[in-house]
């Protein structure tokens, strides 16, 4: 009856080696199936994160070339109204060498 107990102990031992051996396989699978699931979430999270970087600065591009019209359009406003002014005191300063010249 000892030997059939000890062989009982020896046969649940082994059993039991069994069931953590595949406990500790299981757990390395979860580990590894999660790392793989983590690297394709980060894949993602990065190719998200790179189309709104490009979409901001597809964006910030538009808005810089319309700034840029903008401004053009104001310099050449304020060109011309200097060339304007120009025009007008050229007018008087031609006039007064003139009037000066030709009145002495």
């Amino acid at each position: 009856m000892a030997e059939a107990i000890l062989k009982e102990i020896a046969a649940v031992e082994e059993q039991a080696d069994v069931i953590e051996a595949q406990a500790q396989q299981k757990a390395k699978d979860i580990i590894s199936s999660a790392r793989k699931e983590a690297a394709v979430l980060i894949e993602k999270e990065v190719e998200k994160a790179e189309s709104e970087a490009k979409f901001i600065i597809q964006k910030a591009e538009e808005k810089a070339a319309k700034d840029i019209v903008d401004i053009k359009m104001d310099t050449q406003a304020k060109c011309s109204e200097i060339k304007t002014k120009a025009g007008v005191k050229m007018n008087e300063a031609v006039d007064l060498i003139v009037g000066r010249i030709v009145k002495r």
